[in-house]
């Protein structure tokens, strides 16, 4: 099953609304058949990449079902960049096309510029104008493209420890069905189910989690809804979930924490009896915040633990959560997970290692073959990331390798930290680094944003002393910072290089 198979079979059913903008999958078959056509015509060959730089679109899901029915890359550009980040990606990624907004187009065509983009490469807009997008494909012939092949999707790494990375996988000469019957091995742990059903996209498509998220629900034949605005606002996302009668959604952590931040009776209001599966992934999420969203919605969550680079490798249901608080599951089907100490040696159930995949689908970083052998480590995947598995094969995620501290020779997990300390009912959100000491080579520093209710004169001292119920001496914070806001990026992740840049600099 595909979107194309549902297209065929259900060509009726409502497949995607973007405020007025509403198309069945008949209609959205037809427009991607177009579009391909235009391509062709064009010469923008297969194999070749098309960027976009959107906001949430349904132009953007358009041009990515063309790319993937058509054996050509889709390139989703964070539309946050400056100038420069997103020239960098445009001359690393080489697209034959790139297609943005009237909104971006003048920053994209000076990236363009420095980028060196010529020949075939050209920018174009979705937007009414001399370069509209549409002039390329609305007019040629409502069919389906020849020799359907799967597509595959390019990624940029966040780029918080250097130059963001491309991680694109070789293209596999097989069907769009069939790239998408192996995707549904990972829908089932996660309980997905078959439409209708109503996903409403909020996080951003230029995110790899959200993305696949909302291809696999058109996929299912769940309706794809848009919600409107360039923010996450919690009351408005409950009052639209609401209206639009929303079954399934993927959201991050920080987007569960402002929805249990409303007054209760805003709370109260939301019917919770339509939702069917929350998804959530992409950064931490502390125990005491899933425990409310699981009270509030009900067993409706499922987490994820994955990577651009390896996809969804390990699922949790909430009643397997509820066994195991803090788990991100264990090994989806035809994935395997071992922890391995620095050497690359295993260790046993309980011990803290690097987190090792096996069973994920090839990738290599765009003109980078060193970055790419350097995740290699007997034929499994490495990433960085640090965790540990219980004797019954459940993950337990404890920081990235990048972000660890060393202080007087101990390792120390901002990530573990920052859960013990979000659970403070005065702390909104809260970011710890390490900064350098001449004593102990770092100490650990934590930011906190206070919660409305806080009193931001007293909190370092409420949070000092609650740390010491619920952390280690040598983990506790040596110095806590107050701030109006900490800066996160709508996946919910955040740059702890530039926070710690800054702090140096305060």
């Amino acid at each position: 099953m595909s979107w194309f198979t549902v297209a065929r079979t259900d060509p009726d059913t409502c497949a995607l609304v973007d405020g007025p903008h509403s198309y069945t999958f008949g209609e959205l078959r037809s427009i991607v058949g177009q579009i391909c056509a235009g391509w062709d015509e064009t010469g923008i060959a297969r194999g070749e990449t098309i960027a976009v730089v959107l906001r949430n679109r349904w132009e953007l899901l358009a041009i990515e079902l063309a790319a993937l029915s058509t054996a050509r890359y889709i390139l989703p550009i964070n539309h946050h960049l400056t100038v420069d980040e997103i020239a960098y990606i445009l001359g690393d990624a080489e697209p034959a096309l790139v297609v943005t907004s009237n909104e971006f187009l003048t920053g994209v065509d000076a990236a363009a510029d420095i980028a060196g983009v010529s020949g075939a490469t050209r920018v174009v807009t979705v937007d009414a104008g001399e370069r509209a997008w549409t002039q390329t494909w609305t007019d040629r012939p409502d069919r389906d493209p020849a020799d359907r092949r799967a597509g595959s999707l390019i990624f940029y790494s966040s780029g918080t420890t250097g130059r963001p990375k491309g991680i694109r996988r070789p293209l596999t000469g097989t069907t769009p069905e069939e790239e998408s019957a192996k995707s549904r091995v990972a829908w089932s742990p996660m309980r997905l189910d078959r439409g209708p059903g109503v996903h409403v996209v909020i996080a951003p498509l230029y995110h790899a989690a959200p993305n696949g998220m909302v291809i696999g629900a058109l996929a299912r034949g769940v309706t794809v809804v848009i919600a409107p605005g360039q923010r996450f606002d919690a009351a408005q996302f409950l009052d639209f979930a609401g209206t639009v009668g929303m079954t399934e959604s993927f959201l991050v952590p920080t987007m569960f924490s402002r929805l249990l931040n409303l007054p209760p009776e805003q709370r109260h209001r939301f019917d919770t009896s339509t939702v069917r599966r929350v998804i959530h992934a992409g950064a931490p999420c502390s125990i005491a915040v899933k425990q409310q969203m699981i009270d509030w919605w009900g067993s409706v969550l499922s987490e994820f633990y994955g990577s651009t680079e390896c996809s969804v490798t390990t699922t949790t249901t909430s009643e397997e959560w509820l066994d195991a608080p803090g788990t991100v599951g264990r090994a989806r089907p035809g994935y395997d997970i071992d922890i391995c100490d620095d050497e690359g040696n295993p260790v046993p159930p309980g011990c803290e290692g690097l987190i090792r995949v096996a069973g994920s689908p090839e990738f290599d970083y765009i003109g980078d073959w060193a970055k790419t052998q350097q995740t290699r480590s007997n034929g499994k995947v490495v990433l960085g990331d640090i965790g540990r598995l219980d004797e019954h094969g459940r993950l337990f995620i404890l920081d990235r390798r990048s972000d660890l501290i060393l202080s007087g020779g101990v390792n120390i997990y901002p990530a573990e930290i920052e859960l013990a300390l979000q659970n403070h009912p005065e702390v909104q959100d809260v970011v710890v680094i390490g900064l350098p000491d001449h004593e102990w080579g770092q100490r650990v520093v934590a930011l906190i944003q206070p919660a409305d209710s806080a009193d931001p004169g007293r909190l370092a001292q409420a949070v000092e002393s609650y740390a010491r119920d619920v952390l280690a001496g040598y983990k506790r914070p040596r110095e806590y910072r107050i701030t109006a806001a900490i800066p996160r990026m709508p996946t919910g992740k955040i740059n702890r290089t530039q926070i710690r840049e800054q702090m140096l600099n305060a």
